[in-house]
C-alpha cells in the first residue's frame, strides 16, 4: 500500500469552486498514477478553516460514485497557513506514485511538484 498526496487552494469559498478544484485534482492525480477507482483504498480530504461552502469529499462522491471510503476533516490553523486550501491522501494499491500539488498549493511542497502541473 502506498499513499499519494495532493492539494490545491480554491478562488472563492463557493460550492462550484470547490467542486471544481477538487475534480481537477483528483483527475490529475489519477491520471498522474494511472490509478483506477479499484486501486484506491481510501482517501481523507482536509480543508483549511476558510473552506465552508462544500464538502470535497462529497465532490469526489458525486463525480466518482460512492464505494470509496472517504473522510474530511478540517486542518489545525496555524500562523502563516495557506488560506483555501484542499488536501487529500489517497491510500492506494499502486507501487509508483505521483503527488500532485495545484495552484497556490505548489509552493506547499515545491520538492514534489511534477513539470507541467499548475
Amino acid at each position: 500500500m502506498k499513499a499519494i498526496r495532493g492539494a490545491t487552494t480554491i478562488d472563492e469559498n463557493t460550492e462550484k469552486n470547490i467542486k471544481l478544484r477538487t475534480i481537477e485534482l483528483m483527475e490529475n492525480i489519477m491520471e498522474l498514477n494511472d490509478l483506477k477507482k479499484e486501486d484506491i483504498i481510501s482517501i481523507i480530504f482536509s480543508v483549511t478553516e476558510d473552506i465552508t461552502a462544500f464538502n470535497p469529499a462529497t465532490a469526489f462522491r458525486e463525480r466518482f460514485g460512492g464505494d470509496i471510503p472517504l473522510f474530511c476533516v478540517q486542518e489545525a490553523k496555524f500562523q502563516g497557513s495557506l488560506k483555501y486550501c484542499i488536501r487529500v491522501l489517497i491510500h492506494c494499491n499502486k507501487e509508483n506514485i505521483n503527488h500532485c500539488y495545484l495552484h497556490n498549493a505548489q509552493n506547499l511542497r515545491l520538492d514534489l511538484v511534477l513539470k507541467g502541473n499548475s
